[in-house]
């Protein structure tokens, strides 16, 4: 269910007197908040540009809301100055065939 289905349920619930103004308030900030911060699904062929050409960096991960792994794809590159930034792009080759939803379990778009 959409975040626009919540809220028309929710406003409902609030016109039926089935919850008060304040609990309206605070479970529409929520899902007003929850929007903010989920704009929908991750594109994937956005997701695959950035992990060919920036995957060594974990910006790919970053992108799709993977934190740990794309910091640990960074600290790895730059911590071994670069010599191991090899085996994070063979990492990044296995992430771009297996991975086809975003950090929150929603599928990726096509295009």
């Amino acid at each position: 269910m959409s975040n626009l289905d919540e809220l028309e349920k929710l406003h409902k619930l609030y016109q039926k007197k089935l919850i008060t103004k304040k609990e309206y308030d605070e479970q529409r900030e929520k899902l007003l908040a929850q929007n903010l911060l989920n704009n929908g699904p991750k594109s994937r062929l956005i997701y695959i540009l950035l992990a060919l050409f920036l995957g060594i960096f974990g910006i790919h991960n970053f992108y799709a809301g993977y934190w740990g792994k794309g910091l640990i794809q960074l600290l790895l590159t730059l911590f071994s100055f670069f010599l191991l930034s090899f085996i994070v792009y063979i990492w990044v080759i296995v992430e771009v065939v297996t991975i086809k939803t975003d950090a929150s379990g929603q599928v990726m778009r096509e295009g």
